[in-house]
C-alpha cells in the first residue's frame, strides 16, 4: 500500500462519490477508479459495493479507515521528525475543542497562530470530550481540549485550568415568587428546572455529583446537545442552564438571558489539554499545543473579568 492509496481511499469513502472524489483530487475518474482497484487487489478483497447512490464501504473497508487516520499521523510525524526541530513548526494542527469553548476561542486561536505559528493551518473540531479523547486516541486529531477525562493509556492528559461553572436563566425566572438573586447556592439550583447538554456530559456530572454529597438532585426536564438550542430554550422559559464560563461569556448583553454565580460551593469543571502519547516529541503538536495552552487561559481569565462585571452590573 502506498501512502496516496491509502489518502485517495479515505476521499472516497469520506464522499462516497468516485466522480465527485476524483474531481476533488484533480484526478481523472479512470485513474482513480485504477488506484481503488490496484488497492483492492494487494488486499484481496473488495473495499466498496455500488447502491444506487454511490459507494458505500464493505465491512473490510470500514476496517481498513479505521486504520488510516492512525497510519497518515505515524507517516507525517516521521517525516516531521527527520526535518528535526531547527526548523519553524509547519503544516496542519487539527485541534478538537468542546461546544462552548469553540463558540469563543477560534478566532483569537487563529489570530494567535497566523502572528506566532504562520506556517501553521489551524483547524478545529467541535464535539464533546469523551469523543474528542477517543478522536485524538485513533489519530483523527492531533490534540483536544476536554472537560473531565480520564487518563488512558493512548493519550496524555495535561491540566489546563479549572473553569468556573454558571447558571444561566430566562428574565422571567423565578424562586419562591422572586426574581434569582446575582449568587446562587447549590441547593437554590436544585429548586429549578435545567436544560442539559446530557446526563455523560462533563458538566451535568460535575453538578450531579457536586448535588449528590447534599442530598440533592438537578431537575433535568431537557436533555439538548447543542448550545445554541440550549440557550434558546432558557430563553423561551423552558428551563436554566448550568454553563462553563466560556460558554457563559457569549450570553453578556443578551437582554433574554440573566447570568448567576453559583456559590457554596463553587462548581468547576478541570480543562485538560489531550495529545497522542509521546506526540509532544514532534515539533508541531508541541507548539502548537503550548500556543494552545496559553490563548486559552489568556481567554479564561478575560472572560471571568467580563461575567462577573456583567453580573454585577
Amino acid at each position: 500500500m502506498e501512502i496516496k492509496q491509502l489518502q485517495h481511499f479515505s476521499r472516497i469513502a469520506e464522499i462516497g462519490n468516485l466522480t465527485r472524489a476524483a474531481s476533488l483530487l484533480g484526478l481523472t475518474q479512470a485513474a482513480l477508479s485504477r488506484q481503488l482497484a490496484q488497492l483492492e487487489a494487494e488486499l484481496g478483497t473488495e473495499l466498496f459495493r455500488r447502491n444506487g447512490r454511490g459507494l458505500v464501504l464493505t465491512d473490510a473497508g470500514q476496517r481498513l479507515l479505521n486504520h488510516v487516520p492512525m497510519v497518515l499521523r505515524q507517516i507525517a510525524l516521521a517525516e516531521r521528525a527527520v526535518r528535526g526541530t531547527a526548523e519553524p513548526a509547519r503544516g496542519v494542527l487539527v485541534l478538537g475543542l468542546p461546544p462552548s469553548l469553540a463558540r469563543t476561542v477560534v478566532v483569537p486561536l487563529i489570530d494567535a497562530f497566523r502572528e506566532q505559528l504562520p506556517e501553521v493551518t489551524l483547524r478545529t473540531v467541535d464535539g464533546l470530550s469523551a469523543k474528542l479523547v477517543e478522536l485524538v486516541e485513533t489519530g483523527n486529531l492531533d490534540c483536544s481540549v476536554v472537560y473531565n477525562q480520564p487518563h488512558s493509556d493512548l493519550a496524555e492528559l495535561r491540566l489546563l485550568a479549572d473553569e468556573d461553572l454558571y447558571l444561566v436563566a430566562g428574565p422571567t425566572t423565578r424562586r419562591a415568587g422572586k426574581p434569582l438573586p446575582h449568587s446562587l447556592t447549590l441547593a437554590d439550583v436544585a429548586t429549578l428546572p435545567l436544560v442539559i447538554s446530557g446526563k455523560l456530559n462533563a458538566v451535568h456530572v460535575a453538578l450531579a455529583t457536586a448535588m449528590s454529597t447534599l442530598g440533592l438532585q438537578p431537575q433535568v426536564v431537557h436533555e439538548i446537545e447543542n448550545l445554541t438550542a440550549i440557550l434558546d430554550l432558557v430563553r423561551k422559559g423552558y428551563g436554566s442552564s448550568v454553563i462553563p464560563l466560556s460558554g457563559v461569556h457569549s450570553c453578556i448583553g443578551d437582554p433574554q438571558l440573566r447570568l448567576h454565580r453559583i456559590r457554596k460551593p463553587v462548581l468547576r469543571c478541570s480543562l485538560s489539554l489531550v495529545s497522542p502519547t509521546r506526540a509532544l516529541d514532534d515539533a508541531l503538536i508541541k507548539q502548537g499545543t503550548s500556543l494552545v495552552r496559553e490563548v486559552v487561559r489568556e481567554q479564561l481569565a478575560q472572560f471571568r473579568t467580563d461575567v462577573e462585571n456583567a453580573i454585577d452590573a
